[in-house]
């Protein structure tokens, strides 16, 4: 680390150079103000801990002549135990999200943030954070902090509610002898409050399964299970696995995403769909609104203004995400209730089916 950055005083620091962290920086230093960008990893975007499916909206946050999209995706096909299969048209794109990640700190550094590797955020000063490199530690200082880390987020730990309600997952990459133009979501009783996924990425595919938390001992044999599901189903003659990954996703939003001098964005906010997991387009959209909130704060010398963050979420993001956490809700509630009919279960429940939208248009969520 250039430790000239210790002796500087920063208008922004925002910790995580993921999708949410770096548009938090890029919209602060389009505002002229003095961004500092700090990511724990030596390598940006890696290692990936993503199913890398995106919905056609992440279209105007791709880089010019971007390399990060994979393949396109048409349309899912959701599997119950039954055999019974709901195609879904669900435009989007396969992402290389590595290099998605690299292209949206790119943006940042264009627009006038710094960037450093390799340096985690250990605490809190009265002047800014705490921080340590290899062996050393420093502060760096900032008016203004946003937590962009993630699930495990540190700053988060710095709030009144350090930990969020999560999934775990496991997912391995696996060789694609045919090219797949669709995605595949299987929902399953022993997949308890979560599902499996087939994600073909050209000549490979995602393929993996999240469970409430209490279950997470079971993933691998599940997913080894779900893998000789897929051989019958012809997907592969034999499985080869390429490469393996796993963590937690959040499913319930942060209630105080501001507090002090500090905004939190994307997985460490629990901004993540409560019921899907998905999350990278809602912590773009979330940090572009942190880093607006944090420059006109710092513009106006008056960090109380950091208030209209939660405000400004709750209106773009906050009832989709509530209104999800309350389907999260019912979904674990009756997930092994004695006679629950579990495709209707899962209807009411996952995003895609008309009937999940039926209790916000009767106004009983």
């Amino acid at each position: 680390m250039d430790e000239t950055i210790l002796q500087e005083v920063f208008d922004i620091v925002v910790i995580g150079a993921g999708p949410g962290g770096s548009a938090a920086a890029r919209v602060a230093a389009q505002k002229g103000l003095k961004v500092l960008l700090l990511d724990q990893k030596r390598r940006i975007g890696l290692p990936v801990q993503c199913g890398e499916l995106v919905s056609q909206w992440i279209y105007p946050y791709l880089h010019p002549g971007s390399r990060s999209i994979v393949q396109p995706i048409d349309s899912l096909i959701l599997h119950f135990p039954d055999g019974i299969l709901y195609p879904m048209k669900s435009p989007g794109f396969m992402l290389d999200r590595s290099i998605f990640d690299q292209e949206m700190v790119l943006k940042a550094l264009q627009a006038g943030a710094r960037l450093l590797l390799g340096i985690k955020a250990i605490g809190r000063t009265p002047d800014g954070i705490k921080v340590r490199w290899r062996s050393k530690e420093g502060i760096v200082r900032s008016k203004v902090v946003i937590g962009a880390d993630g699930v495990n987020s540190t700053v988060r730990g710095w709030s009144t509610h350090p930990i969020l309600k999560s999934l775990s997952a496991l997912q391995y990459e696996i060789y694609l002898p045919e090219p797949q133009s669709h995605g595949e979501i299987f929902f399953h009783p022993d997949y308890e409050g979560g599902y499996a996924w087939f994600f073909p990425k050209g000549k490979v595919a995602n393929v993996g399964i999240g469970v409430i938390h209490p279950k997470t001992s079971l993933l691998k044999d599940l997913l080894h299970s779900f893998l000789g599901q897929l051989r019958g189903l012809k997907k592969f003659k034999q499985i080869e696995i390429l490469f393996k990954t796993g963590g937690s996703i959040p499913c319930e939003p942060h209630p105080l995403p501001a507090f002090e001098n500090i905004l939190l964005v994307g997985d460490a906010a629990g901004h993540c769909h409560p019921v899907t997991g998905a999350g990278i387009l809602n912590a773009i959209q979330g940090g572009e609104i942190a880093g607006r909130i944090a420059a006109e704060a710092v513009l106006r010398q008056d960090l109380e203004y950091l208030n209209h963050y939660e405000r400004e979420w709750e209106e773009g993001l906050g009832n989709s995400l509530l209104y999800g956490v309350a389907k999260r809700e019912r979904l674990e509630k009756n997930w092994n209730r004695s006679g629950m009919d579990f495709q209707e279960l899962i209807r009411n429940c996952w995003t895609g089916f008309k009937e999940y939208h039926f209790d916000r248009r009767k106004g009983l969520l």
